[in-house]
């Protein structure tokens, strides 16, 4: 949905956009956590610009997925090298060495790693 900046809304059409009751916007408005402009003594109008930075104040940021939650599933080696940004010779060295997590077996010619582990060692750098 687009906003013009400098377009004026009526209480009710900012309550509208922001999605909240009259009571709700006039409390915003007597807490000072909300710019409007004073038009007579029992009527305020809002521009674009003033509903939008309100919003933006109310951005959190999301949660993060905790490891614990996630299945501990099998990446193969491009997804290794994506996440550690090692080449193919690096990890096999790393993991020769014992510095590196242990590869899955997962046939005959196919190799993977637990996603838990490279996470956890990624972080121990």
């Amino acid at each position: 949905m687009g906003i013009s900046l400098y377009s004026r809304f009526s209480q009710t059409e900012a309550s509208l956009f922001l999605h909240c009751t009259l009571d709700i916007l006039t409390d915003l408005q007597k807490q000072h956590k909300i710019e409007y402009i004073q038009i007579a003594k029992d009527t305020s109008e809002f521009f674009g610009f003033q509903l939008l930075e309100y919003l933006a104040q109310q951005i959190q940021p999301a949660n993060e997925v905790k490891d614990i939650n996630t299945p501990d599933k099998i990446i193969d080696i491009k997804e290794v090298q994506k996440l550690t940004n090692l080449s193919r010779t690096s990890i096999w060295r790393l993991e020769r060495s014992g510095r590196f997590c242990a590869r899955v077996q997962l046939t005959t010619s196919r190799v993977g790693w637990r996603y838990n582990e490279v996470q956890k060692w990624i972080k121990s750098c």
